[in-house]
């Protein structure tokens, strides 16, 4: 299957450069002919594994670079992820304990647990020091709704 569009930016471990990537992607998805829910999902994923690797994968200060790089398929789209930090497989990432999130006064804690709700498959390996996640969103028609729900299934 031959894809119809394909985008991929490489972005420092900086907070600021993935806001200004996040804006890259959903101004260049504007452009494709994808639902806005699968616009909305594919941004959602790009901003919660993208800050994800920013806050958690690198021990030092140092300048990193993360590479993502977006594919429009006629019935998905693909969004890989690689970064040269930590291993760290988010497929086996246990789901939250929700009741625990709700109660607690740090934020955060349900990232991984939306990206595998929007995502049709997710997959991660490690290659030599590189992490690669990579995540299918199925395309959907104008007009049709994908369900979110955060309880683990």
């Amino acid at each position: 299957m031959e894809p119809t569009a394909e985008k991929t930016w490489r972005i420092p471990n900086r907070l600021e450069a993935m806001a200004q990537a996040a804006k890259e992607v959903f101004e260049w998805l504007a452009d494709q002919p994808v639902s806005s829910r699968v616009k909305y999902s594919t941004g959602l994923v790009v901003e919660e594994m993208v800050g994800n690797v920013i806050k958690y994968a690198y021990a030092d200060d140092a300048i990193h670079h993360i590479r993502f790089g977006i594919t429009i398929f006629p019935d998905y789209l693909q969004v890989v992820f690689e970064d040269d930090g930590t291993p760290f497989d988010p497929t086996r990432y246990p789901p939250p304990d929700i009741d625990k999130i709700v109660n607690s006064s740090r934020p955060g804690g349900l990232g991984i647990q939306l990206v595998r709700k929007v995502s049709s498959k997710m997959t991660y390996e490690r290659e030599g020091s590189l992490n690669r996640v990579t995540l299918r969103i199925r395309r959907l028609e104008p007009g049709d709704t994908q369900r979110i729900s955060l309880n683990p299934s």
